[in-house]
């Protein structure tokens, strides 16, 4: 009896050696930048094909999943599928990640050790770089660590020599009258001459357009007066001249008009005065940092850079004329900013054309302050404004009709709602945990079964194909029932969520009936607000299934 009992012991022991040594849910992560001197044996496939050679060496790893970033940098974590790497090591679903070396992982050297010395140890993660023989597993000598810390300062070194050499070979060819950006602006194409160097040149088809468009701004045209004059002479606007290869269109299909606003860029352009400013953003790649605006005494300007569409007398006559319209406007919005009052609806109100949030306006009616809100935006194929607008007093008054009328209509479901509160989120936690005890037990279940499955097997009972065929069978059934946990989860705690969102809007619809409306509460109750161009206002409140419809003033309210 005892030698059953010992046998029994030993062969549960070999289980457990053998789940352990098994249990390493492998991903392979593969990463290439954009640097053209990367090695040809740092290309995606090559990277995978190493790991895949070095997992199937061993039967520690059972392959998950390949993940690969395709031109992203190494000098930081933001890659969509090393993110998608992670959210697979948080559910559960890998516990074990292969790259071909460090620097595939990363080159930032702080992050990276932080990922190696502290992420993974605490995720239970075991990491391995197959060309540095680096392997968490194993990695008990302190030094090697130490020479790991040593390795990724070096590539951390040769992110930021990469950097500072592209940033250096771009200023040096801005200082040569180079243009370093993307797409030349209209009216210009960019060509490479012999020097190598990207240069502009006045493109024959647009450049009498730009001239124009000068032109017609110094004799008195607006911007939307241009933008009209350019629609009847069927000029198409830059992004369609590059995509059709024309400037005016010959036929009579609708074409898209000139926005306002991109005439306006067009007018205070300096490139058509032959100045090129170039430089005014910046990025240090080795950091990892995003884009970052400079001020305007680090940016990079090149007189007489190339050739002028423009002259330089036409080009400062037309910005004094911008800068004598805009000075009201910028006097208003500086009024507004340092204003201490403000509309409670600042935010949340939209135009039901364009669909885009509407601009709010200030202004003083005598020692009152008087609010509204109007869309001034133009259409893509039509030279005219939505037009819509509304003012704050009007919008209030036309909200608090539609609000009373909700709280008129459902004040005893939304009583009896908070009442039950307590009761119905007490209920979801209960039925939570009886189906998640339930999905445990059936885990439980399956892993005792695998214990006798592989008893069996030691005992000579089963042979190895079966025993094999038979724990791939549990390993999968555990694992829907592991996903099933996770979707259950995630399906309660978006209930819970919604329970308690809905509380709190029904709380404050009650309040609303008699304290003063405020922007949090005003928040609290209203999603959006579209505004129509034939009197109707379309109101979206919290967890209310349909939007109010309803006319100006709250006149007259009706469910969509």
């Amino acid at each position: 009896m005892a030698r059953t009992a010992n046998r029994r012991r030993k062969s549960e022991e070999q289980l457990l050696n053998k789940e352990s040594i098994n249990s390493f849910q492998t991903a392979i992560y593969a990463r290439i930048s954009r640097d053209k001197k990367e090695k040809p044996s740092d290309s995606i496939e090559n990277q995978i094909a190493l790991c895949e050679s070095f997992i199937q060496k061993s039967e520690d790893f059972s392959l998950a999943g390949i993940y690969k970033d395709i031109a992203k940098t190494g000098t930081d974590f933001e890659r969509p599928d090393f993110e998608n790497l992670m959210d697979g090591v948080r559910m559960g679903k890998v516990n074990c990640i292969v790259v071909k070396d460090l620097s595939r992982f990363g080159r930032n050297y702080t992050e990276l050790g932080n990922f190696i010395e502290k992420i993974f140890p605490f995720l239970g993660v075991r990491f391995v770089a197959v060309n540095d023989n680096l392997d968490t597993f194993h990695m008990e000598d302190p030094n090697k660590s130490l020479e790991v810390i040593l390795k990724n300062i070096v590539n951390e070194t040769y992110a930021k020599d990469i950097s500072k050499k592209v940033s250096s070979s771009h200023q040096m060819r801005i200082k040569q009258g180079g243009f370093i950006c993307g797409a030349a602006p209209y009216g210009y194409v960019a060509q490479k001459d012999e020097d190598g160097i990207r240069r502009l040149y006045p493109d024959e088809n647009t450049a009498p357009i730009v001239k124009e468009i000068f032109d017609a701004y110094l004799k008195g045209l607006s911007t939307l007066g241009i933008s009209k004059l350019l629609l009847e002479k069927r000029v198409y606007i830059a992004t369609d001249y590059r995509k059709f290869g024309k400037a005016v269109s010959d036929s009579e299909e609708v074409i898209r008009i000139w926005q306002p606003t991109t005439i306006l860029q067009v007018l205070k352009n300096r490139a058509y005065a032959g100045t090129l400013i170039q430089g005014r953003n910046q990025k240090h790649l080795y950091e990892g940092k995003s884009r970052e605006r400079l001020s305007e005494e680090h940016w990079t300007v090149t007189e007489n850079a190339h050739e002028a569409i423009i002259s330089m007398d036409t080009f400062e006559k037309v910005q004094e004329k911008i800068s004598e319209k805009a000075a009201p406007i910028k006097r208003s919005r500086k009024e507004n900013a340092t204003a201490k009052d403000d509309t409670i609806f600042r935010g949340m109100v939209y135009c039901n054309l364009c669909q885009k949030r509407m601009s709010v306006h200030r202004q003083l009616s005598g020692k009152r302050t008087v609010f509204y809100f109007s869309c001034n935006r133009f259409g893509e194929y039509k030279a005219e404004k939505c037009g819509t607008a509304i003012t704050e007093l009007t919008l209030q008054n036309t909200v608090k009709a539609a609000f009373d009328t909700i709280l008129s209509d459902n004040k005893k479901s939304y009583k009896a709602y908070l009442d039950g509160y307590a009761d119905k989120k007490r209920e979801v936690e209960q039925q939570k945990e009886k189906e998640l005890t339930e999905i445990g037990r059936r885990i439980s279940g399956l892993s005792r079964l695998q214990s006798e499955y592989y008893e069996k097997y030691v005992l000579g009972d089963w042979r190895k194909e079966d025993f094999e065929r038979e724990k791939e069978h549990l390993h999968q059934k555990k694992k829907e029932l592991e996903h099933l946990k996770e979707k259950q989860i995630a399906i309660f705690e978006e209930e819970k969520r919604r329970l308690e969102e809905k509380h709190k809007y029904l709380k404050a619809l009650f309040k609303g009936k008699t304290k003063k409306w405020d922007k949090e509460f005003v928040k609290a109750i209203i999603d959006k607000i579209f505004i129509g161009k034939d009197h109707t206002v379309e109101i979206k409140f919290n967890f209310e299934e349909t939007p109010v419809i309803t006319e100006k003033l709250g006149r007259k309210t009706k469910r969509d």
